[in-house]
């Protein structure tokens, strides 16, 4: 509340406002403009020209305001005139709630002076609507995130519970490093660590093998993402504690997560452990190409050899390819080579050719093999380059072999038909012979048949129909 000295001005500081203005400014200096009497009757009513919500009020007039009023303002704004009619020139900030033949209702905030008439009061009042539109707005977005606190509480709970409750070790690891996010008390035992510490522990740090520590992280991702197993081994009091390690990558508020879940092997006996390293040993420094490949030929393992022949830079750029980007007919030896150890078990030889990185194509003669294991069955490719001495002598074989043989039969045909007889009927059995082996290779799939042969479909169509095929 403040008196009429505290808002005087200094006499002739302002000029006299003539009427016609008057209107203009009390309806632009506010939303809503009442001039009443001491008995709340509209005498006059105006309404800021921009503020198209209130629609048309004009009925008010020569009406009491408490009509347009709902119960609980009633007593406010009674209130309020009767401190006018004891000397107060102004009233601040009394907020009303409108209403207008019960279709619809808005809160005001009214600024209540005396015009010196003691039957004249003029209400300045601002629309509350978009303040209180706001403030709703507020509440939800407040309830919102208290439900949302709630939820997390409950998801964490389910969570904390799910995985302290199991008995296999599991960890939430950072991807990029590493970093143990969650873990529950098995891993703990496993690593013979307090639970406590385990939070901002590097996992990679608990590895029995120095070595491997410095690549851990990277590995686990690419297991990752190849879904096999990776083997680990975790210092103990006791000695190393081979595990399997199991792991998914996921992303979350913007950060790569690996889970993982631990296995521990069971313990080999030691004639197994030096076997095992012996393999792994042979694998590494092979001079063949050794591939593991699942068992849609998405590459999981391979030695140094086999990036040697594609000249690939390391392993990360072969991992997860599948191998038929780099056999030459792609997915028909592919397929061939999986649809066969699928069959049989394994491939003896099977001759195709390599595609480096750098464009070249290098002849290669491949042995395959399928690993009987159910859960994570992979199949072994052995490559090995065949050099041009290796060809120079298996072709020199075969020719001096089909060349005694070549003898014998154009012996025995010489006098039987003419020599240009001879030669014709010999070329189509080997063409039979050939056609027929390509279709049998390619479990009778004839465009894959015609692109080993080199031949056209409509060519091979022809040649199947001449040799009655």
């Amino acid at each position: 509340m403040k008196s009429s000295s505290d808002l005087d001005w200094e006499f002739g500081a302002i000029p006299m406002i003539e009427p016609e203005y008057l209107g203009g400014i009390l309806a632009t200096s506010s939303d809503i403009a009442l001039l009443i009497d001491q008995n709340a009757t509209v005498h006059s009513i105006l309404l800021n020209s921009s503020e198209k919500t209130f629609g048309n009020l004009s009925h008010w007039e020569g009406c009491n305001f408490n009509n347009f009023l709902t119960v609980e303002s009633k007593p406010k704004l009674q209130r309020a005139i009767d401190r006018i009619k004891d000397g107060e020139t102004i009233f601040y900030g009394l907020e009303l709630n409108h209403e207008d033949n019960a279709l619809w209702q808005f809160p005001v905030r009214y600024n209540i002076h005396s015009l010196g008439d003691p039957d004249k009061i003029l209400l300045l009042g601002r629309d509350l609507r978009s303040l209180s539109e706001n403030q709703q707005r507020l509440i939800q977005a407040q309830l919102a995130v208290e439900h949302s606190i709630e939820e997390k509480r409950e998801f964490d709970a389910h969570f904390k519970i799910l995985l302290n409750g199991s008995s296999e070790p599991i960890a939430f690891l950072n991807a990029d490093s590493g970093t143990i996010l969650h873990a529950n008390h098995a891993l703990a035992d496993l690593l013979e660590k307090d639970h406590a510490d385990l939070q901002g522990m590097k996992l990679q740090s608990c590895l029995a093998d120095k070595a491997g520590k410095r690549d851990f992280a990277e590995n686990l991702n690419l297991a990752a993402h190849g879904k096999y197993e990776l083997a680990a081994s975790f210092a103990g009091e006791d000695g190393p504690r081979d595990v399997k390690i199991t792991s998914e990558i996921y992303r979350t508020a913007g950060n790569r997560v690996l889970m993982c879940r631990l296995t521990e092997e069971a313990a080999q006996p030691e004639d197994n452990r030096e076997f095992v390293n012996n393999l792994v040993s042979a694998f590494h420094n092979s001079s063949d190409a050794i591939i593991f490949t699942n068992n849609q030929g998405t590459i999981q393992y391979a030695n140094e050899r086999f990036l040697d022949l594609v000249h690939a830079g390391s392993k990360n750029e072969v991992i997860s390819n599948n191998l038929a980007e780099y056999l030459g007919r792609g997915q028909i030896d592919l397929a061939l080579m999986l649809e066969n150890v699928a069959k049989s078990g394994s491939v003896k030889v099977y001759s195709t050719h390599l595609k480096s990185g750098f464009g070249t194509k290098i002849d290669v003669e491949t042995s395959v093999s399928q690993n009987n294991g159910a859960r994570n069955a992979l199949i072994a490719f052995i490559v090995r380059e065949v050099t041009s001495i290796d060809d120079t002598r298996v072709r020199a074989a075969r020719f001096t072999t089909q060349a005694q043989q070549d003898e014998m039969s154009a012996r025995d045909l010489v006098g039987t038909a003419s020599l240009k007889e001879i030669v014709s009927e010999t070329t189509d059995v080997i063409e039979k012979i050939c056609i027929q082996a390509a279709l049998e290779m390619t479990n009778n799939n004839r465009a894959a048949a015609a692109e080993m042969l080199g031949l056209s479909r409509q060519s091979l169509y022809v040649k199947l129909s001449k040799l009655d095929i």
